[in-house]
This record gives C-alpha cells, sequence and structure tokens, in this order.
C-alpha cells in the first residue's frame, strides 16, 4: 500500500491539536532517557532500528544526509494545523513520485519524506510506516536525517537555554561517584555575570501554579495566585465558585491555558466525574495530581498556538531530576481522576497515561516545585501542606510552581541566593545573598536550615531530595 494511502487514512488526527499533541507527546516521553530505562523493550527495538539504519550508511550516503539536511536548513515550515495536513500530503506525494522515477532520485526523494515527517504530529508513528512503505535507500537516508538533526537538537538546548537576558547558564558539576566506580554529574545554575548583595538576577514566571486549596474561591487570584485587595476587585469564573480572579487579564489567560477545561462547574447537571479530581485536591490538599493535568492541558493549548518555539514545556521538564515515586493505591486513584478529568478534551489520554509516565512526571514535579508566598500579610497562619516543596520563604506558603529556569538550582545551606515573590504573585525573584562572582554556582534553601544539626539537615535533605548535602556549613560541621 502506497505511504499517502496509509497516511491518509489517519491523517484526521492532524485536524485536531489535542489528539495530535497527545500522540506528538507520547513519542517525545518514548524517547526520555530515564523513561527508556524503564521500558527496555520498547527502548531496544527503537535503538536497533536506528543502529541498523545507521549501519547502512555508507560514506557516500552520509555525505547525503548532510547536504539534504543543509538543503531544508533555512526551510520555513507550516505551523497551522490545516497548512500542516496540506505540506505532509504534498509531500509524501513527491517523494512517491520521486523515488519511482529510480534511484537517481531517491535523495531527493528522503527530503521530501523528512519533511513530511518535520510536520507530522506522531513522528514514531509515520517512521514505522516509512519502514515498510518506501525503498530501503531512501528509508535510510531518512533515518540518517533524523538521527543527525535530533541530535543536534540535544546538543543545542544548552547553548540557547535559559535565555541570555536572564544571567545565567546551566553547567554540569561533578556529584561523586556511584558504587561501581562510575562518576555522576549534576546539572547546576551559574551566574554569567558579577553581582553586589541584594541584587537580582532575574525574574521567571512558572511554567503552572497552583494555590493552596483552602484559597480557592476566596481572596487569592486562581492563576497568578495573588491575594486580592478588595471584594469589588474579585473577578469571579462566570461557571464555578471556586475559582476568582484578580483582572480580567488572568481569567482570560487562565480560561486559554487550562481552567476552560479543568473548571468544576457548579451547575446541578454537571457530571460529578468532571469534578471529581477537584474534589480528591480539595480532600487531600495534594496540589501535584492537579498541576499535571494542567500542565498536559496547557501543552495541548502551546501546540495549538504554533508559536514557532525551538523548544516546548515538555522539552524544559523532560531534562529535570525526578524522584523515583513507588506505585501506591494514592497513585493509582490519582492516575484514574487525572484521566477522567482530561479524558473527553484529549482523545487517546487514557492509553497515554500509563502507570510508568504517571511516576515519572509526578516524580519530576515532587523534586522541582517550588512553594509561593503571595501573601501580603506575613503573619498568616497557614496549614502544612502534605507534600514538601523547596520552600525557604519570608511568608506564609500560599501555591506552589514549576519553574523552568528555577529547577535548576540547587540546595546549600548558606546560599547565596534567595527566592523573593516582590510582586506578591507567582513571578519569583532570584536575589543574591552576599557578593556573587561570574561564573560561581546559584544555591539556594530548599529547607529551612536554623535550629537543626547537619545530621538532621542532611536527613530531611535526604528524605526529600535523595541527596546528602556537601554545601560547606554541612562539611565543616560534619
Amino acid at each position: 500500500m502506497k505511504t499517502t494511502t496509509i497516511v491518509a487514512a489517519t491523517v484526521g488526527v492532524l485536524t485536531v491539536a489535542t489528539i495530535g499533541y497527545a500522540m506528538y507527546f507520547d513519542s517525545k516521553r518514548r524517547n526520555d532517557p530515564e523513561f527508556r530505562r524503564k521500558l527496555k523493550k520498547e527502548r531496544k527495538r527503537a535503538q536497533k532500528l536506528a543502529n541498523d539504519e545507521a549501519k547502512k550508511l555508507s560514506n557516500h550516503s552520509a555525505q547525503t544526509v548532510d547536504e539534504a539536511l543543509a538543503s531544508i536548513k533555512d526551510d520555513d515550515f507550516p505551523t497551522s494545523m490545516e497548512d500542516r495536513e496540506k505540506f505532509c500530503m504534498e509531500q509524501l506525494s513527491a517523494g512517491e513520485a520521486l523515488f519511482t522515477q529510480g534511484p537517481q532520485h531517491f535523495g531527493e526523494a528522503a527530503i521530501c519524506f523528512y519533511k513530511a515527517l518535520k510536520v507530522y504530529p506522531a513522528p514514531a508513528e509515520l517512521v514505522m510506516v516509512y519502514q515498510k512503505t518506501i525503498p530501503p535507500e531512501v528509508f535510510t537516508v531518512v533515518m540518517g536525517m533524523l538521527s543527525k538533526d535530533v541530535h543536534s537538537k540535544q546538543e543545542k538546548y544548552y547553548t540557547v537555554f535559559p535565555p541570555k537576558e536572564m544571567n545565567v547558564k546551566v553547567e554540569e558539576k561533578p556529584e561523586g561517584v556511584t558504587a561501581e566506580g562510575q562518576k555522576v554529574v549534576r546539572r547546576g545554575l551559574i551566574a554569567t555575570k558579577a553581582f553586589a548583595a541584594g541584587q537580582t538576577i532575574y525574574t521567571e514566571v512558572p511554567v503552572i501554579s497552583s494555590l493552596e486549596p483552602s484559597l480557592e474561591g476566596k481572596d487569592f487570584c486562581h492563576y497568578c495566585l495573588k491575594q486580592i485587595a478588595t471584594k469589588d476587585s474579585k473577578v469571579p469564573c462566570s461557571k464555578c465558585t471556586r475559582a476568582v480572579f484578580c483582572s480580567e487579564g488572568c481569567k482570560t489567560s487562565a480560561g486559554q491555558e487550562f481552567h476552560d477545561i479543568l473548571c468544576a462547574k457548579d451547575a446541578d447537571d454537571v457530571d460529578v466525574s468532571e469534578q471529581s479530581l477537584h474534589e480528591y485536591t480539595k480532600e487531600t490538599r495534594k496540589l501535584v495530581p492537579e498541576m499535571l493535568a494542567k500542565f498536559l492541558v496547557k501543552m495541548v493549548y502551546e501546540e495549538s498556538q504554533n508559536s514557532g518555539a525551538e523548544y516546548n514545556s515538555f522539552d524544559h521538564m523532560e531534562r529535570l531530576r525526578y524522584l523515583d515515586v513507588p506505585a501506591g493505591p494514592d497513585e493509582k486513584k490519582e492516575m484514574d481522576l487525572l484521566k477522567v478529568a482530561l479524558g473527553s478534551n484529549i482523545p487517546g489520554i487514557d492509553e497515554f497515561i500509563t502507570e510508568e509516565r504517571y511516576l515519572v512526571m509526578k516524580g519530576r514535579l515532587l523534586y522541582n516545585l517550588y512553594g509561593i508566598s503571595t501573601s501580603s500579610d506575613v503573619q498568616r497562619e497557614m496549614k502544612i501542606l502534605p507534600e514538601k516543596f523547596r520552600s525557604v520563604r519570608d511568608g506564609p506558603i500560599t501555591g506552589a510552581g514549576f519553574y523552568k529556569v528555577t529547577s535548576y538550582l540547587m540546595h546549600s545551606c548558606e546560599p547565596n541566593a534567595k527566592l523573593v515573590f516582590s510582586k506578591h504573585d507567582h513571578e519569583v525573584s532570584i536575589v543574591t545573598t552576599r557578593e556573587v562572582k561570574a561564573g560561581e554556582e546559584l544555591y539556594v534553601g530548599y529547607i529551612k536550615s536554623e535550629n537543626l544539626s547537619t545530621e538532621e539537615r542532611r536527613l530531611e535533605l535526604f528524605t526529600r531530595y535523595r541527596f546528602q548535602c556537601m554545601c560547606p556549613l554541612c562539611e565543616t560541621t560534619d
């Protein structure tokens, strides 16, 4: 069967952004290094295919791959779903027409098939189609282009992230050795210029944030977590009493990014299942399950915006450390609630959210979330949340946020920087606590170290984050 015939049978996926993104998201998760280790059979299959094709590349074919990639380097690819569908089918048809003309046109055909692969939302599936329908010589070149392009993108990531204007960069740092003698490295955040004490290095808004459940629908914004000064300033959600906003802008942003889908509507005819995740959050006061729902919905929203950004929020998330979360009754329940909350809006979510995927995503948030302090009353009493966040604050924790850059800050019991929420919303400022030199690694406190012995600090940090603190204070008082 022709490639275009097979693809046309399922090309409807391209016309629905949510389906397309779910499939694309799935293929990216399969490429996550940590996740691959837990799915050995799937990893070995994909790796064997790539290795087999790589071995087939002669010097001439390797040159063809380089030339092919160079020929499309400056090409503009369509961004709208409709244009992507049209472009994909055009490239598939052109590729088929070219390879039927003989081996002299195989290189041109490979370029067309690769262009189609670039805009198709499920590249892993399209590769499987190619393997069955196009000549092996053409397939080898397409796989060579894909392998080189992916490798180049991975190598480039930390050259463009974080943005230079944030005055920091990510570098690998040694972190001891394993029992087998292998060196362990971590990634830390390095200042790219000198700062005096009390200076702001950068500011950042989170990918997602959530309020402490007891504050929902009261005096804090459901989107930016800001305390709302007066009753008249509140902008309510038109469908639920759970969410109020500090401005029309926050209401619009929340609606677009997650709330329109996750709104726990108050109407009597609403299916109870639509409110189940919210009720679980309210009952348990656990923020992570619902924050994962927000994250997934926002990924769909980002995909629909066709911003042309080279890396999306998932690209950032998948490079971060995570905690190993054991599967238990709570995780099973949370996973089921997540599927119910998203099922009617993201087709295929049941198949996508496996136990393994859920545990890894939950582990990433648990390791990297920061407690946020937005209350104008620093003496406000707040009940401690059951989940533990990086939380040395000047005031009570009113919520939590997941930040792309700030997640790379490591802990020290004598930090050279701190988190400040000067606008009393979820935007964070990283402010120096002493002079910082260019090239110096930045540290903040994950826990309150005052009045704790070295043993107590190390125990808490190991229990929560699985590392033994080696900061100067712990080393000198060990």
